[in-house]
């Protein structure tokens, strides 16, 4: 039991490791992104970025005792609505929305401290743009599975019509094996009678 609680916990992390804290927030709310730094070294300088772009989003630059977010990124995105804890780096979106969601990363230069975070923010109607994405790609699958089985079996089918004989030419091949006539009954002579 031991061993596999401890496999788990390992999974987990590792988890965490690939894909980064998981941190999720209703519309409308604020969501804060722990760094877990107790405080940021004197000569240091921490970034957060946002996206697959990993575009910087704000900078904490304690040498030069500077704090800057850029408003004016990814279209004015952010703006207006980050805050930055000068001492642990941590950063807080205020009012979110579901277009938030994403993948973030904060890292310190010299400290060599990197983390990654993915948001999920869920809006009114209670379904993240992850979840109704994973959705829509289960309906198609649905839709294209039958599809798809319908083209395998026409494939099937085709490929039985041009390499095998038809009933016609079955009829003649049999006729002539041995100089004997077999007679086979003719499917639109058959009749059936139901009570």
């Amino acid at each position: 039991m031991k061993k596999i609680l401890l496999s788990f916990c390992v999974f987990v992390v590792l988890l965490e490791a690939v894909f980064g804290e998981s941190v999720s927030g209703k519309e409308g709310e604020s969501v804060t992104l722990v760094t877990g730094l107790t405080e940021i070294q004197t000569n240091d300088v921490l970034e957060w970025r946002f996206g697959a772009e990993k575009d910087l989003i704000a900078r904490i630059n304690k040498a030069a005792g500077r704090t800057d977010i850029d408003d004016e990124v990814l279209g004015g995105k952010f703006k207006d609505r980050l805050k930055l804890d000068d001492k642990t780096g941590s950063l807080t979106i205020i009012n979110v929305r579901t277009t938030d969601s994403g993948n973030f990363e904060v890292s310190t230069t010299f400290a060599k401290f990197q983390k990654s975070f993915t948001v999920d923010v869920v809006s009114d109607s209670g379904l993240s743009p992850g979840a109704i994405a994973g959705i829509v790609v289960s309906v198609l699958v649905l839709i294209a599975a039958p599809v798809a089985e319908r083209t395998r079996f026409c494939k099937l089918f085709g490929y039985i019509r041009n390499n095998f004989p038809s009933y016609e030419e079955s009829r003649k091949l049999a006729s002539n094996v041995n100089g004997t006539s077999h007679q086979f009954p003719s499917f639109h002579s058959l009749s059936f009678t139901f009570k």
